[in-house]
């Protein structure tokens, strides 16, 4: 039931009225204006009551606030009401019911009327709820720590976060307006910016790297994603283009590849001068002490030499793991593992127990980090019968494979630089291997736990299954 309003002259009048309107809905009676769904007024009392009821209408708008004006054949006062179109809006008179009042026109009337008042406030309750959403939008795109900028169908950029202009050194008043070219570095030529048009304007996204230009003229790498804004026809109404800079990790990249071929080609070369040097010293040196002397160099120089090729290696395997995006099945990869490590290592035992609902998918990413550590079991082992067992666990969306050999044990510094992701200048580990092995399963999700007791040593790692 909705509240209306009786705004007439005189009680009796007021009173008839509400007796009527009291049928379906709750009549207000008293001459002091109140708000309320709907306002009946009639001719004698509109001046009375004008300026408040134009004054909540505006108050309320765009929430509908519907009013009846009534005539009288017989009263003196007459209200000229304009043209629709030439009025102010919102209208302050709605809808005209002539005296007598036909009570069934009269509340098709007031039910059309508190209709469209109810589909404006749902409208509004919506446009609160958009006006919140964007609110929430707009802040969390402030403060996001990506540059982010928004263009229209040709490219203009409407929006800018703080982020971009920390990045690029425009302001958004320099931006806005302008196209991304103001960013254009020269590096990329024109076949790839088509391609990039292309892409977008097909509805696709666009990732690539890039190099841009600063306001200041200064270059920088960024990783590049642009998207279409597609409205619920899948018409594109914009783009949105989000931006990281990473710069700094490129040059990393860069420097770690050089002193990686600097370091390997230098101990390569080297040490094989060393290792022949000390050979032919060997034949002419007929000192027992001097022997061992060399002994020892040709040893150390060999322990670099391996060190390496082990750190070539592992930059050859994590490369192309990493790249890849490829799944297995647990129980295969294993068997395959163990297989082959077999025919490499005939002295030792292998045994892999495959425990209920064994039939995981993993990321293959994890299956170099497995033989790495399962080899290890079997290569560090000092009994003269190595033995590595091999038991996996399955739960709801992860599996533990446990790898358990009857070796010496990894050494606790070793296992507590892992178990602590890091190493310092007086703890640091003395090999790759396990380094390669927690940075392959710490990759795809995973986690290494490493247990070493008097009778071997106890790896369990437990990752994601596909």
């Amino acid at each position: 039931m909705a509240d209306i309003q009786l705004l007439l002259a005189g009680d009796g009048n007021r009173n008839a009225l509400a007796s009527v309107v009291a049928e379906h809905h709750t009549p207000i009676t008293d001459d002091r204006f109140r708000e309320a769904d709907l306002h009946i007024v009639d001719e004698s009392s509109f001046p009375k009551y004008r300026e408040a009821i134009e004054a909540y209408k505006h108050r309320a708008d765009p929430v509908f606030c519907p009013v009846i004006l009534v005539r009288r054949e017989e009263t003196p006062t007459r209200i000229d009401l304009p043209d629709i179109d030439a009025a102010e809006q919102p209208l302050v008179v709605n809808d005209v019911v002539t005296a007598p009042v036909d009570t069934q026109a009269l509340f098709r009337t007031i039910a059309n009327l508190l209709a469209r008042r109810s589909h404006t406030e749902d409208l509004v309750e919506d446009l609160r709820e958009q006006n919140s959403e964007l609110r929430r939008f707009r802040n969390a795109v402030e403060h996001a720590g990506h540059a982010i900028l928004i263009t229209n169908t040709n490219g203009v950029i409407e929006y800018v976060n703080p982020a971009f202009e920390e990045l690029t050194g425009f302001s958004a008043d320099e931006a806005i307006g302008r196209t991304p070219r103001i960013l254009k570095s020269g590096e990329q030529g024109e076949q790839f910016y088509e391609q990039l048009w292309d892409t977008i304007c097909r509805g696709e996204v666009w990732t690539s790297e890039i190099v841009n230009e600063r306001k200041s003229g200064e270059r920088f790498i960024i990783n590049q994603t642009i998207a279409p804004i597609q409205d619920a026809d899948g018409t594109i109404q914009g783009f949105v283009g989000m931006q990281d800079e990473i710069t700094g990790r490129r040059l990393r990249e860069q420097q770690l590849t050089v002193f990686h071929r600097i370091l390997r080609h230098n101990l390569r070369n080297n040490g094989t001068t060393i290792s022949g040097r000390a050979d032919i010293l060997s034949e002419l040196v007929d000192n027992d002490a001097a022997l061992d002397h060399l002994e020892t160099i040709k040893s150390n120089v060999q322990s670099l030499l391996d060190i390496s090729e082990k750190a070539h290696h592992v930059q050859e395997l994590l490369a192309d793991s990493v790249t890849d995006d490829v799944e297995r099945g647990l129980e295969d990869a294993l068997s395959d593992i163990t297989d082959g490590l077999a025919a490499a290592y005939p002295d030792a035992e292998f045994a892999v127990e495959v425990g209920p609902n064994s039939s995981a998918t993993i990321d293959a990413k994890v299956v170099p980090a497995l033989q790495e550590l399962i080899e290890n079991g079997i290569k560090h082992s000092d009994a003269s019968a190595p033995q590595v067992t091999v038991r996996t666990e399955c739960h709801d969306s992860t599996v533990t494979v446990t790898i358990a050999d009857n070796g010496p044990g990894i050494p606790d510094q070793e296992r507590r630089v892992i178990e602590a992701a890091e190493e310092k200048p007086l703890e640091h580990g003395s090999g790759l291997g396990l380094w390669f092995a927690y940075w392959l399963i710490s990759y795809v999700g995973g986690d290494i736990d490493i247990q070493t007791a008097a009778d071997g040593t106890s790896i369990s790692v437990t990752i994601p299954v596909r």
